[in-house]
């Protein structure tokens, strides 16, 4: 029940950037207030409530998709957007001059809804009707009370206070709805994992390597113990580390070394290998991603290919994220438009265990396959 807690509610980076975020609006609204460039009725605190938390969340979101920008560009300019929307609405009902103007209400609550689609899109999407349905009602009840200015005057906390009644609701509704998420993203990983385990290690692979073998303990190879341990680590590998959480980076290379180490020793005609490593952060990262993509290029490329085969893999992790590309060519006459299982794996992993955090681009051109992954890490 505590995972499932800890797993609702946001990481600490986004608290962070509240935080940031809070300390900065409270910042300008002083400058600005003090230079005489607005003014604040203290007074009207609902209103400033509504305007000041307004502020508040755009520029906390503005600190939390900083970092993401190279992953997901599109999140500030919607940010941007919103931002211009509600300078707009400030600046109308400034030229309005119209107290408690229904058009401002109105275009605050459209505000609004545009921050939970950015939000919580899936919730929003889920209980749009409801929420367009609640507010509608709410800005109804409020244009008739604002023709009545007798009453609005008399009742005037009780009208704005009206805007504000359906929010813990809905936070509410959204915990359940994030309990149930989880609860069902628990059960698909668990699922894809154990999906991934049957698959690791290929059997196609094992027998080869197990053929090799063979062929070199008749030959008496000096390098037939290399293999038995190599193959060994893997195997092991593959039990035990691949069942845990997460891994270090610097384990999951150590791996793919000895994929690699094998593959060379299989292969009477050598393919041209080349793994270059940098890990400045060896961060802990979820295990069996590298091998999908890397063995990847050698049962589509390698395998069927005579000559001249290649396969490059890059692989590097910094304090701010981790990005693996592996290309490799392939015979064009044998090139399938159907995803692999694995590749179908890996993807739905990364979709469980990195949401929003990771790209995963994949290019062929001229007979060359390119597999970008790049994961940001969380603070």
């Amino acid at each position: 029940m505590l995972s499932y807690l800890r797993s609702m509610f946001p990481k600490a980076s986004f608290f962070k950037a509240l935080a940031w975020g809070f300390a900065v609006t409270l910042l300008i609204t002083f400058l600005l207030q003090r230079i005489g460039f607005i003014k604040i009725d203290f007074d009207e605190y609902l209103e400033n409530v509504l305007i000041l938390g307004s502020w508040w969340i755009l520029t906390s979101l503005v600190f939390y998709y900083s970092r993401k920008i190279s992953l997901h560009k599109k999140n500030l300019l919607k940010i941007l957007y919103l931002a211009l929307f509600f300078t707009g609405i400030l600046l109308l009902d400034q030229w309005m001059s119209i107290p408690d103007n229904p058009v401002s209400i109105f275009l605050l609550i459209l505000f609004w809804m545009g921050i939970a689609r950015f939000v919580a899109p899936a919730f929003f999407k889920k209980y749009q009707k409801v929420i367009f349905i609640v507010y509608g009602l709410i800005w109804m009840v409020f244009s008739i009370l604002r023709w009545h200015e007798t009453y609005l005057r008399e009742h005037h906390e009780m009208a704005i206070f009206m805007l504000l009644i359906p929010i813990p609701f809905f936070l509410l509704l959204w915990v359940f709805e994030q309990w149930k998420r989880m609860r069902d993203l628990e059960n698909q990983k668990n699922q894809a994992e154990l999906a991934m385990l049957k698959n690791q290690i290929n059997p196609h692979f094992l027998f080869n390597t197990l053929n090799n073998l063979y062929g070199l303990c008749v030959e008496k190879s000096d390098a037939a113990p290399e293999v038995v341990l190599k193959l060994s680590d893997m195997m092991r590998y593959t039990i035990y580390e691949g069942r845990k959480k997460e891994v270090s980076v610097s384990q999951e290379v150590a791996y793919v070394e000895n994929f690699l180490e094998l593959h060379k020793i299989r292969h009477r005609q050598l393919p041209k290998i080349d793994f270059s490593v940098s890990v400045s952060e060896d961060k802990l990262i979820s295990p069996l991603l590298f091998i999908v993509p890397v063995e990847n290029a050698f049962k589509h490329g390698v395998e069927k290919l005579a000559e001249e085969a290649f396969v490059s893999i890059t692989l590097d992790s910094n304090q701010e994220k981790l990005r693996l590309e592996v290309e490799n060519n392939f015979d064009l006459s044998s090139q399938s438009t159907a995803p692999g299982i694995g590749l179908e794996n890996l993807k739905r992993r990364l979709e469980l265990t990195y949401p929003g955090s990771h790209t995963l681009q994949i290019t062929q051109k001229n007979g060359i396959y390119t597999l970008v992954l790049e994961i940001l890490w969380s603070r």
